[in-house]
């Protein structure tokens, strides 16, 4: 089922077998930036925003086009981004609390200050402190580093310039030369740190925690940046831009927000009546037999299992496979569309839930299947453990 791969994608810092990215704070009495250079494979790389909704602030999120937030900044001035490929101990404390969805994005719709984002990870569980560490800093300049320690969630809290991350040796060099927090400081230290390779990095960020303005690298091997403010894009309404199109698509109209990169956007899609219970029970068998391994080509239309089944069927049911047995579907969406018949549904699985469209044709043969969202059960990391 070739679109569930995204569902893999879904928790793409969590899969990093490497160390990934660089992060750091420059910081003084009046200014705090916080600035990353993004390493990975996946070249669709993504910036979007949240306006504030009932309770939860307005948020600004980049990472890639799975739509799990990597970095973010909220309008009073909190920021975050991880380093990933630092494999801990981490004895979780049965009294976490799991949250739906991305735990970051959950904490920076919520929190002001850095105290306040100690108060979310002492409350909230994140799995991934299993393997990375996630710095968050205040407009204040003060600054966290959460990680894994002795089997134990560490906190190193300080009130100065510093980071870590992949380019760790050149970083500390740039750092020991104590650099103002200036725009032209920040760039230049990030193309310093730049991770070469396929792997490498592939965007570069500044969030100015005082002016909440965002300073783009879309190619971060250059010092030309892209400006935004933070308020001003809010005030347009969820939307995205694709980073290394981002120039020509702020000259367009705002692109809404995919599934993907919404709060939480099953709750759109309520289950409807199901006036066709043979059909759904099909559903249910496709599925059972793409995660068994054991698709069929009849039930398939001929061009659809060449181009997009056939050949694809190991990694189909890999990917199933991640997000745990098959619990229930529900049907949301009934719709006819010329000779052909589109079905979507919530499709509950252990570990996650999926929106997704079958399409069946007059020869009643399935043409189309597609995911149009994950969301991990609470709690719950998909990938490898």
């Amino acid at each position: 089922m070739n679109p569930i791969r995204l569902a893999l994608a879904l928790l793409v810092v969590s899969t990093k077998s490497v160390l990934a990215c660089t992060i750091f704070i420059l910081t003084d009495e009046t200014r705090a930036l916080f600035c990353n250079n993004e390493d990975w494979f996946n070249p669709a790389t993504r910036l979007w925003f949240i306006p504030a909704g009932h309770g939860h602030m307005g948020c600004a999120y980049i990472g890639f086009d799975n739509g799990w937030a990597q970095g973010g900044l909220n309008e009073k001035g909190l920021a975050f981004d991880w380093v990933a490929g630092v494999p801990e101990k981490y004895a979780i404390d049965p009294q976490l609390k799991p949250v739906r969805g991305n735990p970051s994005e959950r904490m920076l719709e919520s929190c002001a200050t850095v105290e306040d984002a100690i108060a979310f990870y002492r409350t909230y569980l994140e799995p991934d402190f299993r393997r990375s560490r996630i710095m968050i800093a205040d407009r204040t300049g003060a600054s966290v580093v959460i990680g894994a320690r002795n089997g134990k969630l560490h906190f190193d809290r300080q009130h100065r310039s510093r980071g870590f991350g992949w380019a760790n040796r050149q970083l500390e060099q740039e750092l020991a030369k104590s650099p103002e927090p200036t725009l032209a400081a920040s760039s230049a230290i990030l193309r310093a740190c730049v991770q070469p390779g396929d792997g490498g990095t592939k965007y570069s960020n500044v969030f100015d925690l005082k002016s909440a303005e965002i300073v783009l690298f879309p190619d971060p091997r250059r010092n030309d940046p892209v400006r935004l403010t933070l308020a001003a894009e809010l005030a347009k309404g969820g939307h995205y831009y694709e980073v290394r199109r981002i120039r020509d698509q702020l000259l367009a109209s705002p692109q809404a927000l995919r599934n993907n990169m919404k709060r939480f956007f099953l709750d759109e899609f309520p289950p409807i009546a199901d006036a066709e219970p043979q059909v759904t029970a099909r559903v249910r068998r496709l599925l059972a037999e793409a995660e068994a391994g054991t698709m069929r080509e009849a039930d398939y239309a001929p061009e659809f299992w060449k181009k997009a089944v056939g050949t694809a069927q190991k990694k189909i049911q890999t990917d199933l496979q991640q997000l745990g047995p098959l619990v229930s579907l529900a049907l949301v969406e009934r719709r006819d569309e010329s000779t052909r018949r589109s079905y979507r549904y919530v499709v509950e699985f252990t570990k996650a839930r999926v929106l997704g469209r079958y399409v069946i044709n007059a020869e009643d043969k399935v043409v189309l299947f597609q995911s149009e969202g994950v969301e991990s059960r609470p709690g719950v990391t998909l990938g490898p453990d």
